[in-house]
């Protein structure tokens, strides 16, 4: 009996699991209005009515996307920061390479959850809650730190500097190709740890101008 239940429940995961992640790729490529309760249990491959049992709308269902992954993000962005001798000189730079990586890292969710990410970001008033909810509180502790890297600047500043931060990386996490466009027929990609490093490099260079805008 145990064994069978156990079976179930992993079943139950599996399901799930496939459910959100074809519910990802398709807010991605059609946005939360031009998704479908139809086409996302296509894509599933799952009855519709088996999708509204677990997630019961649209609305539902695109807040347990976001929740998913942006758990995976915000955990292994806290598991790096906790680590971060903020006293250090370089702490800025580790700051800042600790707020990007998970996201362009695997549990990132690639270009499908960057676009996803791109519109949480821009501020629509239905995403206001569900970022307050599934962002906040981390972005709360990168704002110490920011702070804190920066010898005790103000909160806001800090603030500032982590939203220009999420500026920056949306627009490189969707990786659409136009950086490589505008750099000309020898442009080419960049490795993620190269890329990483001159993301970490541009924000710390901006962020001590803003700290300290008469050193500049």
């Amino acid at each position: 009996m145990n064994a069978r239940k156990l079976k179930m429940d992993e079943n139950r995961s599996t399901a799930l699991d496939r459910m959100l992640q074809a519910a990802e790729l398709e807010f991605s490529e059609n946005g939360f209005n031009g998704a479908s309760m139809k086409a996302l249990s296509t894509r599933a491959n799952v009855s519709q009515s088996l999708l509204h049992y677990h997630f019961a709308s649209k609305v539902k269902l695109y807040e347990a996307v976001i929740r998913n992954r942006s758990r995976l993000i915000n955990d292994d962005r806290i598991e790096r920061l906790e680590i971060i001798d903020l006293s250090q000189d370089n702490a800025l730079h580790a700051v800042i390479k600790a707020l990007f990586l998970p996201a362009l890292g695997p549990l990132g969710g690639g270009r499908a959850y960057a676009r996803i990410f791109a519109d949480l970001i821009a501020g629509h008033e239905r995403d206001k809650a569900l970022v307050h909810e599934c962002y906040d509180p981390t972005a709360q502790r990168f704002v110490d730190a920011i702070s804190k890297a920066l010898g005790g600047t103000s909160r806001t500043v800090g603030a500032q500097i982590y939203q220009f931060s999420l500026g920056v990386l949306a627009s490189v996490i969707s990786r659409d190709g136009r950086a490589e466009r505008l750099g000309g027929e020898h442009a080419v990609p960049m490795e993620d740890s190269v890329l990483l490093e001159q993301l970490a490099r541009f924000v710390v260079g901006g962020a001590h101008a803003i700290a300290r805008p008469n050193t500049c």
